[in-house]
């Protein structure tokens, strides 16, 4: 019962955020605070605890590296070019506009982790908007470009790096890069396409026909540390598909990158202390700190009480089961946060002890719930919290009721759709 009170407690501090005189706590403070409950309540042995942050550690190299080459590769004024790119190819029309700008971030998201696409993109997105809009555009006109860095930074990863619950999972289960976008590929494709019908249906409206053409190239200060950069970038992610044949884990070959890029910025004259500073510390805080979280719960019995439910679902078959469990995932992820969720519906399936192909994809259609059920409450994603941060910060502010309008419908037709596709995916291994 305590473990379930501290959970309460945490979660509850952790969207809450209340504020102790001129404190206010943050998501991250208040996950390592449940996590240390956890431990001196007896909940979380230490020697436990110490075994999560030992599985953590690669995750966590994962994450922070590829944050770091985010943020150098913005620094160098790569995100920068691709925004003024985007404006240039969709010469004036405003509904191209939308979709260059989905497609975009739909690829800055699944190669950098939904939370750097969200950091980068909502003020790049931001500032192009407000350069390129007629006189005449009201809020709403702009509302819609808005969405659609949200969405891409919460459509079903293609890649592991796609979402730091994907990074977590898939090493928990040791799925490799390769193997996790051989599943994934279509099922992301699915989202992605539900996704983007939904929004332009939705702001069918509201996307203005036409903008101010962009002219003038984005001034490059330093070219060279924009090339180098690139290269990096394209070395990096050639790094990581080739893992079947070099046998180099993800973590390595990001960590690889961001060492590189490290250099390459210093050489340009660039401070390390600077990119460092700029890693979101609180996305790992909080990583950390649920995943210890979840530790405890799984200690005191709850990832029990969630393998009888996947094992009455299972009864029904394995379709039945992977679509119960990417709807659960998916809801408690919008309620709960999907970083917790994440980790205790993996505990859970890990903890059946079913065999490798049903294992897998029962994981992978929880990472399906995990990585769009966020876009049904604000409350889900460290990146959804993040993007009404900084819209709020420029003066705008999106009204929960649309967040949600647009999100539930949305996102459980993509949830559906993307677990049956995962499904049949399946089926045709199995029938090989």
């Amino acid at each position: 019962m305590t473990a379930y009170v501290i959970v309460a407690v945490t979660v509850g501090a952790a969207l809450a955020r209340p504020t102790f005189g001129p404190i206010r706590v943050q998501p991250q403070a208040a996950a390592l605070f449940g996590a240390a409950l956890m431990i001196l309540a007896g909940a979380l042995p230490l020697a436990t605890a110490a075994g999560a942050l030992g599985f953590l550690w690669r995750p966590v190299t994962t994450i922070v590296s590829l944050m770091v080459i985010t943020l150098i590769a913005e620094r160098a004024g790569l995100f920068g070019l691709v925004a003024w790119w985007v404006a240039k190819r969709a010469d004036g029309d405003g509904v191209r506009l939308f979709t260059y700008l989905f497609l975009a971030g739909t690829a800055t998201g699944a190669l950098f982790t939904n939370d750097a696409a969200v950091l980068i993109l909502t003020p790049l997105v931001f500032q192009l908007v407000e350069d390129i809009k007629q006189p005449g555009w009201q809020r709403v006109n702009k509302v819609p470009y808005y969405f659609a860095v949200l969405y891409v930074a919460n459509v079903v990863g293609a890649f592991v790096t796609s979402n730091p619950i994907n990074i977590v999972v898939s090493q928990w289960f040791g799925i490799g890069f390769l193997e996790y976008a051989g599943w994934m590929m279509l099922p992301a494709a699915t989202s992605i396409a539900v996704s983007y019908v939904g929004l332009r249906i939705s702001f069918r409206h509201t996307i203005p026909a036409g903008f101010r053409r962009v002219q003038q190239v984005p001034k490059v200060e330093r070219p060279r540390f924009l090339i180098a950069s690139a290269c990096i970038l394209l070395l990096t992610l050639a790094g990581f598909f080739s893992e079947p044949i070099t046998g180099i884990p993800t973590a390595y070959v990001a960590a690889g990158g961001a060492a590189l890029l490290f250099l390459v910025n210093h050489v340009a004259g660039g401070r390390t202390v600077d990119v460092v500073r700029g890693v979101s510390w609180d996305v790992i805080g909080f990583v950390i700190g649920m995943f210890l979280v979840a530790q405890g719960l799984r200690t005191s019995g709850l990832t029990d009480a969630g393998g009888q439910f996947i094992g009455v679902a299972l009864r029904a078959g394995e379709a039945a089961a992977t679509l119960v469990t990417g709807l659960t995932a998916g809801v408690f992820s919008a309620v709960l946060n999907n970083h917790p969720v994440a980790s205790m519906t993996a505990m859970t399936i890990g903890d059946l002890q079913l065999d490798g192909m049903t294992t897998r994809v029962l994981a992978l259609s929880a990472l399906i719930g995990g990585d769009l059920g966020p876009r049904m409450l604000p409350i889900g994603s460290l990146a959804a919290l993040m993007w009404f941060r900084i819209l709020r910060g420029k003066g705008v502010h999106i009204p929960y009721a649309q967040y949600v309008r647009l999100g539930v419908p949305i996102t459980l037709i993509a949830i559906v759709l993307s677990v049956l596709v995962l499904n049949l995916e399946f089926a045709i291994a199995g029938l090989r």
